[in-house]
């Protein structure tokens, strides 16, 4: 290596690691990289894009998911070069097609075998888990479940989404139980059934979808319920036309943009009211960072549930599909949190509770937590989390919804200072810019990090 190159650890293989380590390769060709993924089939998937998904879509058009910031249509050439590949998952390839989750996985890694290739060993990927960091001057200590130690000049944290919170009982012995599953992606939800069980998904939004389609491409002819505290499904996309082109106002309280929004939705009638919400996509970030943090309480306790059900969408088909088993009086919708009463050797007898309307309880066969990546910092579960806590080399935002960060990503300690040279991308940027968890937001992220760093 050159006598300007630097030793590059990132931690976590998923999406973003991934897209980070092949934004470095394109920038940075001097650095050493050195990625680091605890789980063997995960490099370049993560928990999304498992090779088991292959009948549950994404929930952006092709269009959208383009690895490349400067390249928009990549993914959909990279369609065209292998449709006769993926014939029997993608029949159409255009830039408005759902596609398998798994392929896109396929295509991630490969691009990811790609940078590995033109890079030979200046990009690592090593299977371990990542225990320790600690600051060592300028540097950085890495170490390793498997006890190796890496002395790193910059680390990025690309941890990715965690697993939701358990929300049934403080019974520690209900989570052994087989028959509750606190993680919906995993095999171990289609794991043991004869496909005419009586399951409850705890949770209403866009895991729960997914784990329906898993369920019905697998044949499974059961009954299913489905709950949340305000029992709203995801909405359909409407692609019929492009984003409503939207200035930035000004700065404006979370009250007022939610009026405003509602003005523009009333101002467009000839347009559907998706384009507004997309319009404002690009705005997303500095609205969020105008407000307040009394502004953000406010924004998350009255307005979240409305901007996410409006933001995050699905496939018109899955929509129908969703519709389609309510009718057929196969899917049904409670309003409601669960909670645990007893579990026996075949079933768990949950209690679903709503704010107004009296409980009601029902044994079922499994039970799968699909309330979404925990979002709350201070709940995760994590010992490298809570090593740099305790260390103070991170600290967790005054939101609570992620760790607290500059723009550029650069952590920022316990005691208010940046910590040179340790970057977080991804979800872990949360509390930072609200809208980060899409690849859009991702790919833009790595890209201009991996700029800074060249």
């Amino acid at each position: 290596m050159s006598e300007h190159s630097k030793t590059i650890v990132i931690v976590g293989g998923g999406l973003s690691g991934t897209c980070m380590a092949i934004a470095l390769h394109q920038t940075c060709p001097n650095h050493q990289i050195i990625l680091f993924e605890k789980n063997p089939e995960a490099p370049g998937r993560g928990i999304a894009y498992h090779t088991d998904f292959t009948h549950q879509p994404l929930n952006v058009p092709a269009a959208g998911m383009s690895l490349f910031p400067d390249q928009p249509d990549h993914f959909v050439q990279w369609l065209l070069k292998n449709r006769f590949r993926y014939k029997h998952l993608v029949p159409e390839v255009h830039a408005k097609a759902f596609v398998s989750r798994k392929v896109f996985g396929d295509y991630v890694t490969e691009e990811l075998e790609k940078s590995m290739h033109g890079a030979g060993s200046r990009i690592q990927v090593r299977i371990d888990q990542v225990r320790k960091i600690e600051k060592s001057g300028e540097r950085f200590i890495v170490g390793t479940e498997s006890q190796v130690q890496i002395t790193a000049d910059v680390v990025i944290l690309g941890l990715g989404n965690f697993a939701p919170a358990d929300i049934l009982s403080d019974d520690d012995s209900i989570y052994n139980d087989p028959k509750y599953l606190s993680n919906p992606w995993t095999d171990k939800v289609y794991s043991g059934l004869t496909g005419y069980e009586n399951i409850l998904l705890a949770g209403t939004g866009l895991s729960a979808v997914d784990v329906i389609l898993g369920l019905r491409v697998r044949g499974f002819e059961g009954h299913i319920t489905m709950c949340s505290r305000r029992g709203r499904l995801p909405l359909p996309h409407d692609l019929s036309h492009p984003p409503l082109v939207i200035e930035y106002p000004g700065d404006l309280s979370p009250k007022a943009w939610f009026l405003l929004v509602r003005q523009l939705i009333r101002n467009n009638r000839d347009q559907p009211w998706i384009t507004v919400i997309e319009g404002l996509r690009p705005h997303t970030s500095r609205i969020w960072q105008s407000w307040s943090i009394e502004e953000k309480r406010y924004f998350l306790r009255k307005i979240r549930p409305f901007w996410e059900i409006a933001r995050h969408r699905i496939p018109h088909e899955s929509f129908q599909l969703v519709q389609e088993l309510i009718q057929q009086g196969k899917l049904k919708i409670e309003v409601g949190t669960p909670r645990m009463i007893s579990a026996d050797s075949t079933e768990i007898t949950v209690q679903i509770c709503g704010e107004q309307e009296p409980y009601c309880t029902a044994r079922f066969s499994k039970v799968i937590n699909c309330t979404g990546p925990e979002s709350n910092w201070r709940k995760i579960k994590s010992d490298l989390i809570q090593s740099l806590l305790d260390d103070g080399l991170i600290a967790i935002d005054d939101t609570g919804l992620g760790i607290a960060c500059d723009a550029d990503g650069s952590v920022t300690g316990s005691g208010g200072q940046r910590i040179n040279g340790l970057y977080c991308i991804g979800p872990m940027r949360k509390a930072q810019l609200w809208e980060t968890t899409a690849l859009r937001e991702i790919r833009d992220q790595v890209f201009q990090l991996a700029k800074s760093l060249n």
